[in-house]
């Protein structure tokens, strides 16, 4: 009932607004001398136009904003609903049907009288509640947070705004610090910008500040030292999830977190050819299996995001293919579920043939070591068999694009799910001398972080127990990266298409301990090493080696536009046929037959 009061109120005040602009726009036009004539056509024009008004602005969802929060994008559409109705107007002006449509003078005066008047109520309300009702619950919070925040783009100015409306955060901005001097003595949302933030400890004394958020927007060695220097101060540490999905309005200020161990591995944002991804992407049919994992569903959001044609998910987890879907149809962006297992052939050969992909691109895999060691039947029945299907069925129904999502453990493979991509690897290189319509090409990277089953996910589960976090050995490496970069960088590699059958690798970085990992995660939950949570080293697990590679030595590297991906031509293939692979990988019975199968086609295969 108060919802419906409220939205009676709002539409009340809109009317007379509306109403207002129209009868001003009248007067102005006849120079407030109305001759009686005109009268009754005025009073019938303002019944209909502002009625017709109402009701669209009702219907593009106006009067369910609040409207203590009043921002450029409600300005946006009420300017374009408005604009479309004086369109109308114009349009019937011009055949002068219904007699009460005004004049041309009248119908501009209208449209703009209308936006400020609209405008005026929407800003006063705004600052009504900023100044009074927000100050007051303030005053009611007595343990907000006063913090800092540091760096400068727009990303700071959105964050701002947010903190300011959302006060039940209990986090206020006080001061704002950047390296750049062209920003001192300026304003954000009146939030001053006091200096650079190699002065953090006089701005702390000065203004009483509390914690600081990092904005996403400072190269990762200048963000590591400031971390410190916050640290050291006893500062509360805050980041946001990503600057630019906080700009599309993904995240918002609710998703602030305290600093944790994935921020201290990301490294400084990269540089993407957007306008060349899109370029391929666009209304284009594209598949991706392995949709409900944790580079398929990213692949999905990002796919999503470049208007293709038909977006085509496979998996054969119903839980993790409907939380994608939901998460892609509540962005606004439709896609096909495809509830499968792609080792079933009949099935796929009926789900290709149903939507006859563009583009393909192969994320389902098994991939964790220790269990695929206990049964590497399952890791060539679902990896190689999987991917010789979907490859031969490729190049049977004439797909453009083939894109296998590859790892760093398929080099000089160390153990059965590495030995299984890399012959992964080898069945679409060997394909590509088959076909002459469908481009293959792979592409390589290490651990991603927040995978499921991630060496982090173990750590958080293992703290959240009270410890010992359990490390294979003191010496023991890995390559890291984010999901959305990994994939944005899978993305740019296809977008390249220069070569078919060749191998991307992405530059990984440098190699991370996991000690050190393990180090940080417990220092970040304000604990010390050794003495409230152990660190227990239990030697290497089966099939895993201590430090991974990208690439053969016999491999040749040549650069791409991108610095941070390398492309490889692979080695000849000799007598390798495809076709017997994956004959042979289905004809398998028994675990007993995996070692012998693998060391037909990888000599080099150490288990």
């Amino acid at each position: 009932m108060r919802d419906l009061l409220n939205v009676c109120i709002k539409i009340s005040g809109y009317y007379l607004c509306l109403l207002g602009s129209f009868l001003l726009a009248y007067h102005i036009k006849y120079c407030f001398m109305l001759p009686r004539y005109i009268q009754p056509i005025m009073w019938t024009g303002a019944l209909w136009i502002v009625s017709i008004k109402v009701v669209v602005l009702y219907a593009a969802g106006e009067f369910r904003n609040l409207f203590a929060y009043f921002r450029f994008p409600d300005l946006a559409k009420i300017v374009v609903c408005l604009t479309t109705i004086a369109f109308g107007e114009l349009c019937f002006r011009y055949y002068q049907v219904p007699y009460w449509i005004p004049q041309r003078e009248v119908i501009l005066s209208d449209l703009l009288f209308s936006i400020l008047f609209v405008f005026f109520v929407r800003a006063f309300v705004r600052l009504i509640h900023a100044h009074f009702i927000e100050i007051d619950s303030e005053s009611k919070a007595p343990f907000v947070t006063r913090v800092a925040l540091i760096g400068i783009n727009e990303s700071t100015s959105h964050l701002i705004a947010e903190l300011k409306e959302r006060s039940f955060l209990k986090i206020k901005p006080i001061i704002v610090l950047d390296d750049n001097p062209k920003y001192f003595g300026k304003e954000l949302h009146s939030v001053p910008v006091c200096g650079s933030p190699d002065l953090l400890q006089d701005w702390v004394e000065k203004y009483n500040i509390q914690g600081v958020i990092f904005t996403g927007v400072i190269p990762q060695k200048r963000f590591l030292e400031l971390v410190e220097r916050a640290k050291a101060l006893r500062l509360k540490i805050f980041n946001i999830p990503s600057a630019d999905n906080f700009l599309k309005g993904a995240v918002h200020a609710t998703q602030l977190h305290e600093l944790d161990v994935e921020d201290f591995l990301v490294r400084d944002p990269i540089k993407l050819d957007l306008s060349g991804i899109q370029r391929e992407l666009e209304g284009q049919v594209v598949c991706v299996t392995g949709a409900g994992g944790s580079i398929g569903s990213e692949l999905s959001r990002q796919i999503s995001e470049r208007s293709p044609k038909q977006l085509i998910l496979i998996d054969h987890s119903e839980f993790n293919l409907f939380k994608i879907q939901q998460d892609l149809l509540g962005n606004g962006h439709a896609c096909e579920p495809v509830l499968l297992n792609i080792t079933h052939e009949a099935d796929l050969k009926q789900c290709l043939t149903q939507y006859r992909p563009d583009i393909i691109f192969h994320a389902a895999a098994y991939k964790h070591v220790p269990l695929l060691e206990e049964q590497p039947l399952v890791a060539i029945k679902n990896n190689v068999v999987g991917t010789g299907l979907l490859a031969r069925y490729a190049c049977e129904l004439g797909v453009k694009h083939f894109v296998l999502i590859s790892t760093d453990k398929a080099i000089k493979p160390y153990n059965f799910m590495g030995a299984s991509k890399r012959l992964c690897e080898l069945i679409c290189m060997g394909m590509q001398h088959l076909s002459h319509s469908t481009q293959f090409v792979a592409v390589r990277f290490g651990n991603v972080l927040g995978s499921s089953g991630s060496v982090l996910q173990i750590f958080r589960e293992q703290l959240a127990h009270g410890g010992p976090l359990t490390v294979t050995h003191p010496d023991m490496t890995r390559f890291f990266m984010t999901i959305p970069e990994a994939v944005s960088l899978i993305l740019e590699a296809f977008s390249f298409k220069k070569a078919s059958g060749v191998i991307y690798v992405l530059d990984m970085g440098q190699p991370v301990k996991i000690v050190e990992v393990a180090k940080r995660m417990i220092e970040l939950n304000h604990l010390t090493v050794g003495t409230d949570v152990q660190i227990v080293f239990t030697g290497p697990r089966p099939g895993e080696k201590l430090h991974e590679d990208l690439v053969f030595n016999a491999e040749q590297v040549t650069l791409t536009a991108n610095p941070l991906i390398g492309i490889f031509k692979q080695e000849a293939l000799g007598q390798f046929s495809p076709l017997d692979c994956l004959k042979q990988a289905e004809a398998l019975q028994s675990d007993a037959e995996v070692l012998p199968f693998i060391r037909r086609y990888i000599p080099e295969f150490k288990q």
